[in-house]
């Protein structure tokens, strides 16, 4: 099979299912996985699919359609890296807001396992909630309203109108793409106007993001740089994307 014809094949499956495994595709193509790794790269590269560490996912449909147990897993590594750079910025005394982005989740843990005075963390993901009540010295606030079973987050009105009432001192967000341009993006328009809440709340904004949302893009806008997002952190910076209008407009951190 020749390589325009594996890949057609590839985004054929992909787009059907969804997300695929590396060995998946060695085995449907009968090829090696080396191969499938080097097509899988290309395509990503050509803006058709989006990879992951062990495969790859259906391009701008967003990473929020997988359950967060499999979003937990993917680009793990980088996550926990992008953590433990954003925990230097959890001090004693704040009141903080996380959103229900997995990278979060990561500095979620962190900030369970430390020490701090009179801390509070709002949540809108539950499983942030159940990490975070193992430090008893930590306040922990669940907003209200429906949880979305995939995401296991509480999104909706009734928690916009709670965030809306707050005055937090930072918040924590993670987003599905950024244009080169400076434009953070969503996939749904609940996980939109939920972050825009989080941001209109907080006196210190930070994204978490790891290398594989630069250049990603998707049909809704959370926020741009010109809207003050305080420090960007990442784990690696990417070939062929601009950062220059990025650097010039906010605090770009590549975790080491």
């Amino acid at each position: 099979m020749f390589s325009e014809e594996r890949k057609e094949k590839i985004l054929e499956i992909v787009n059907r299912k969804k997300s695929v495994k590396v060995s998946e595709l060695s085995e449907v193509l009968k090829t090696s996985e080396v191969t499938v790794r080097r097509d899988l790269d290309e395509l990503h590269n050509e803006q058709k699919l989006y990879r992951t560490h062990g495969g790859a996912l259906i391009l701008n449909h967003g990473q929020y359609e997988l359950p967060w147990q499999e979003l937990a897993v993917l680009q793990i590594e980088e996550k926990r890296k992008i953590a433990r750079r954003a925990i230097k910025y959890v001090c004693d005394n704040d009141v903080i807001i996380l959103d229900d982005s997995t990278t979060v989740l990561e500095l979620a843990k962190l900030i369970a396992a430390g020490s701090y005075g009179n801390l509070t963390v709002v949540c809108i993901a539950i499983p942030s909630v159940n990490v975070l009540l193992a430090n008893r010295g930590i306040r922990v606030i669940v907003v209200g309203g429906p949880v979305v079973n995939k995401t296991n987050a509480v999104l909706g009105s009734t928690a916009e109108e709670m965030i809306r009432s707050m005055h937090a001192d930072k918040c924590f967000i993670g987003l599905n793409g950024i244009h080169p341009d400076g434009v953070y993006m969503a996939s749904s328009f609940e996980e939109m106007s939920i972050k825009q809440r989080m941001l209109e709340a907080s006196r210190h904004k930070f994204v978490l993001a790891d290398h594989t949302k630069f250049g990603q893009t998707s049909f809704l806008k959370v926020t741009d740089l010109a809207e003050s997002i305080d420090c960007l952190i990442t784990d690696k910076r990417v070939e062929d994307f601009d950062y220059s209008v990025i650097e010039k407009k906010t605090n770009l951190e590549v975790a080491g």
